[in-house]
């Protein structure tokens, strides 16, 4: 299990604005316009993995920290690709095969959005555009100090208009923002986001968090998830 204390020990890790990510600002929460990258005929199913053995390559590392069994689905957006092109662009979200892989749209919840670019560079980010379903923490693998996103639990009393269903029926934290409408603010929601994670290290919306991006010159992002609801 990693030292999450140790890895958010350092306060003044470098940040960056967009870069690798190419996001729209202010814009939808997409890493990048999706005419760029889905002009190719994409998967008709999912591809099981459990991972391979690090070999120093570049890649996503992930530890399930959650009490429960947890299945984690990686999305280029428009489409998933397993295994990951060396310029895919996409985000990773916790869920159960029952709901994540029913065949209808699973947006709902924590973002963990990714890249590389063409000098190898990993860039990576924590969401809540699209609303909360749990905490994620990233950090860059081979130092371990650069990181982002968060590890405290936030899905218990906030207001009324703050959360949303997912297709399970469980309740987490809405969308700050309208699908399509980065204008259109759930101020609700986005405040409680701010309230109790902040802007520095997380995007709330498209508007806050400008320098809440990640890089690993390596290539190389673990991530850490704790308890949420899936």
């Amino acid at each position: 299990m990693p030292d999450i204390a140790a890895i958010t020990a350092n306060q003044t890790v470098p940040k960056y604005s967009y870069n690798g990510l190419k996001r729209y600002h202010p814009g939808n929460s997409s890493l990048v316009g999706r005419s760029s990258y889905c002009d190719k005929s994409c998967p008709t199913s999912a591809t099981l993995t459990w991972g391979e053995t690090d070999s120093g390559g570049k890649g996503i590392f992930i530890t399930n920290a959650a009490s429960d069994w947890r299945g984690f689905y990686i999305y280029q957006n428009c489409c998933d690709d397993v295994p990951l092109p060396s310029d895919f662009e996409g985000r990773v979200q916790r869920g159960v095969d029952s709901t994540m892989l029913d065949g209808s749209s699973q947006i709902l919840g924590t973002w963990f959005e990714f890249s590389w670019d063409s000098s190898g560079n990993a860039w990576g980010d924590v969401s809540l555009i699209r609303g909360c379903d749990g905490a994620v923490l990233i950090w860059d693998k081979d130092n371990g100090d650069s990181w982002m996103g968060f590890t405290q639990w936030i899905l218990t009393g906030a207001p009324t208009g703050a959360y949303d269903m997912m297709n399970d029926g469980q309740w987490v934290l809405a969308a700050s923002e309208k699908l399509g409408d980065s204008s259109d603010v759930n101020t609700v929601v986005r405040d409680w986001y701010i309230d109790k994670v902040g802007t520095d290290r997380v995007y709330v919306d498209d508007w806050h968090g400008n320098g809440a991006v990640m890089k690993s010159p390596t290539g190389r992002i673990a991530t850490y998830w704790p308890d949420g609801r899936a």
